[in-house]
């Protein structure tokens, strides 16, 4: 496993969370609870973090250093 190359861990989270983050949106506080309807910044933010890193790692994978 090559931390610098490897970008599948970092989809994978960026998707889990940006479903999170679908559910909160979608189902509202009275669906999902007052406790994830908090977390939704979170959720957001660390979904663009993830896909971002991802996208980044997999595109530089490509590319001759």
């Amino acid at each position: 496993m090559n931390l610098e190359k490897d970008h599948g861990p970092f989809l994978i989270m960026g998707i889990l969370f940006g479903i999170c983050a679908s559910i909160v949106v979608i189902g509202g506080m009275e669906k999902v609870g007052l406790w994830m309807y908090s977390l939704y910044p979170i959720f957001l933010m660390l979904s663009v973090a993830c896909l971002s890193i991802s996208w980044i790692r997999w595109k530089n994978q490509n590319e001759k250093i």
